[in-house]
């Protein structure tokens, strides 16, 4: 065999592991410069007005964040803030916390071994405020002749005019601050009387609760701002609903409060929160009631004032205030006329919703009570027009159209139209009205209206009456007692309206000949409006 082979090395490259640098000394934060730290600061972390971190962010309606006290300036100096519409758009009724930017601030500044950042005092707000944010000044207007003077002399009037509209400017900004400061204590004056109030009623003292009452009464009579500002005190509304519920207060004491609402709820936006506050279930109580006549009068009118809102009908009607209402509107001796009228007007908007409508309709006697007011020669002609009113609204639903017609209303309108002697132009019309909403899809209705004989107070109605709602609206009626329109209420807008000739038939002989009257109603074709306006509004006037 051969000689050993020599063992060969492979040589490969060495690569030496680099030892890490040392970390750099920590330095130690009094050492940090001013500048370094600003550097590192986030910049959504700083109030814009104020330049450094925020203790207390809020938010404000344009989106921007400022620190709670900036915002308190601007409302008290009547500065608008950066980026806002209005001055003192930063309120507080306006500003809500930025909860999350305050956290992630402090979480920051935790980390970096800071100490949280501290609300500054109003003094450094007002200050900060004041040199970041410009000062609006006003104009005044001159005329052409002071302009075209200052146009010749522009140059040798600067001084003595920009000290002219400095003073001006200190002159406005005084003025401003007194009217604030009047409108204030205004509030404050109206807010501790609320206040007063409520704890009188919460001590439970007879007397001190019945001259609170009184004193709210005379309050709530004197201004709409008054109404206003006492209603966003909860413990206010509390108070009353309190007296008006309890077995231990005085007649008087209960009056008073049932017109502190009534006066409240003159203020639309005061409507809706005298709802929530649990109000209604009081004022119904009052008004089912038979001890305190005055008392159920005011609260009717509370009840009126507050089913004007649209969003209060449906709530109200739930609550159970339709029985009590109509108890009172069709009693003629318990109750004044005046709480009469309240209570029906209450029940006129109540039963604009569909849901109360279904309530009056299966409320037990509720269809013969509202016919006998409304055709009763004796009772005051506004009840009578305020039964009608109700009456048409609940004709307005299926339920409301059985109802009536089970009561006889046919027969009642019939004979309200009939009676020229007493009967009252703005009263057939309701009653013109309610046999149309009758008309409306019920196969009833042709027969019940024949033998009621509607059809001769209809054909004058719809042959001299002026042109409008109500000359429509018998004609419809009438076209759908013929048998001219669908029952079903899908005819109403199908035909149109032809050219008649009042020549062709002799008046004398249209009561009494069937096929003259089918050949004059199909010529009636003009579709009537949904509802007759309404003339009735709410009083403006509060309750003495």
């Amino acid at each position: 065999m051969g000689a050993p082979r020599a063992r060969r090395w492979k040589l490969l490259p060495f690569h030496s592991k680099a030892k890490p640098p040392p970390p750099p000394l920590p330095v130690p934060a009094a050492l940090l410069g001013k500048e370094q730290e600003e550097e590192e600061l986030p910049r959504e972390f700083l109030c814009p007005i104020l330049g450094a971190p925020m203790a207390d962010p809020v938010i404000l309606p344009s989106g921007r964040t400022y620190e709670r006290a900036c915002v308190q300036a601007c409302a008290e100096l009547s500065l608008c803030p950066p980026g806002e519409d209005a001055p003192g758009a930063g309120g507080a009724g306006v500003a809500i916390p930025n909860d999350a930017l305050r956290a992630a601030i402090r979480t920051w500044r935790t980390r970096s071994g800071r100490a949280p950042p501290a609300a500054p005092s109003a003094a450094a707000a007002r200050e900060a405020v004041v040199r970041a944010v410009p000062t609006p000044r006003p104009q005044p207007g001159r005329s052409s002749s002071n302009l075209s003077c200052s146009s010749r002399a522009s140059a040798a009037s600067t001084s003595s005019s920009s000290s002219r509209s400095s003073s001006e400017i200190t002159t406005l900004e005084l003025e401003m601050s007194r009217a604030k400061e009047a409108a204030k204590e205004a509030t404050a004056e109206e807010l501790e009387v609320g206040r007063l109030a409520a704890k009188a009623v919460e001590d439970g003292d007879e007397w001190e609760v019945e001259a609170a009452m009184a004193a709210l009464r005379q309050a709530t009579r004197e201004s709409a701002s008054r109404r206003r500002a006492l209603c966003v005190l909860p413990r206010l509304l509390a108070a009353l609903r309190r007296v008006l519920l309890s077995a231990r207060t005085s007649p008087a004491a209960r009056a008073d409060a049932a017109a502190v609402l009534a006066n409240l709820s003159l203020e639309p936006e005061n409507r809706v929160p005298i709802v929530r506050a649990g109000a209604v279930p009081a004022l119904i109580e009052v008004v089912a009631g038979s001890g305190a006549p005055e008392a159920c009068e005011h609260a009717a009118g509370a009840l009126f004032g507050l089913a004007l809102h649209e969003g209060n009908r449906a709530a109200i009607g739930v609550l159970g205030a339709v029985p009590p209402l109509l108890a009172v509107l069709v009693t003629r001796d318990s109750h004044c006329p005046r709480a009469r009228r309240d209570a029906g007007m209450a029940l006129y908007h109540l039963s604009l919703a569909a849901v109360n409508q279904s309530k009056l309709a299966r409320a037990p006697g509720a269809g013969k009570s509202l016919l006998s007011v409304a055709s009763d020669p004796t009772e005051p002609l506004p009840i009578r027009r305020l039964a009608l009113m109700v009456t048409c609204n609940v004709a307005a639903c299926p339920e409301g159209r059985t109802a009536l017609m089970d009561a006889g209303a046919v027969a009642k309108f019939s004979a309200i139209l009939s009676d020229d002697a007493r009967g009252s132009s703005e009263l057939q019309e309701w009653c013109v009205a309610a046999l149309y909403d009758m008309s409306r899809g019920s196969p009833r209705f042709r027969g019940l209206a024949r033998a009621a004989g509607a059809d001769r107070p209809l054909i004058l109605i719809a042959e001299q009456a002026q042109a409008g709602v109500h000359k429509d609206m018998a004609r419809k009626a009438l076209r759908a007692m013929l048998g001219l329109e669908d029952i079903n209420g899908g005819g109403l807008h199908d035909f149109t309206s032809s050219g008649r000739n009042d020549d062709d038939d002799e008046s004398g002989t249209v009561a009494s000949s069937v096929p003259a009257r089918r050949r004059r109603a199909a010529s009636w074709g003009a579709a009537p409006a949904t509802r007759l306006p309404n003339p009735h509004h709410w009083r403006s006037v509060c309750i003495d």
